[in-house]
């Protein structure tokens, strides 16, 4: 996947400070999570998705912000030529844990379960592998998804997230050319918005207790 050193050195200095905080930030989380990229359109879908999180909640376990991390890699042919995109985000996300919401003294309320959902916007980088020599896409995304969480133990829980990402101007397809020369687009020299959706299952560690 593409991204630059100092973005990378950006997030692990930025994990390592919320770390070494655990002990003062009990609803502070880790998430890590695997599973499927897809776009319905040209109908492409792999298990190429990777991202990592780090989620913070106030008010009672009811709000919260994350910051998450994700790659995704689309591929339109594998030989004899490989043709695609390979897409890093980083995005800010506010998080709602719907569970607690509704009514922790309610049905729904369980100390083993909970939905929680997130909102945001962030930064994307896409890069063609059909045009190694045609640089970085740099794209603007809003996102959201779901994501049921069922706990282990007292701090670890397994979940499935369910995203969608919308590309506010993609300038390659994801065969990895130029949209504007994509039969898709018609010969327009515009850039695209384009939607992309994950659906994986990872863990989350939560520091600390209630």
């Amino acid at each position: 996947m593409v991204f630059s050193a100092k973005r990378l050195t950006f997030f692990l200095l930025l994990f390592t400070s919320f770390s070494f905080g655990q002990r003062a930030y009990p609803n502070f989380s880790i998430d890590a999570n695997y599973g499927i990229s897809g776009v319905k359109d040209p109908g492409l879908s792999d298990f190429s998705h990777l991202d990592f999180g780090l989620r913070y909640m106030l008010d009672e376990n009811v709000w919260g912000i994350k910051l998450d991390y994700g790659m995704d890699k689309f591929r339109t042919q594998e030989t004899p030529t490989e043709k695609g995109i390979d897409v890093s985000r980083i995005s800010v996300q506010a998080a709602c844990n719907l569970t607690n919401l509704i009514d922790n003294r309610s049905y729904f309320y369980s100390r083993y379960f909970n939905i929680l959902a997130h909102a945001g916007v962030g930064y994307s980088m896409q890069k063609s592998v059909t045009i190694p020599q045609g640089g970085t896409d740099e794209i603007g995304h809003i996102i959201f998804g779901i994501n049921p969480q069922y706990s282990i133990t007292e701090n670890l829980a397994v979940g499935l997230d369910a995203t969608g990402i919308v590309h506010l101007s993609q300038h390659y397809w994801f065969d990895g050319n130029y949209t504007y020369t994509s039969p898709e687009f018609k010969g327009s020299p515009n850039a695209t918005s384009t939607f992309i959706y994950n659906i994986s299952i990872g863990l989350s560690y939560t520091f600390g207790k209630d």
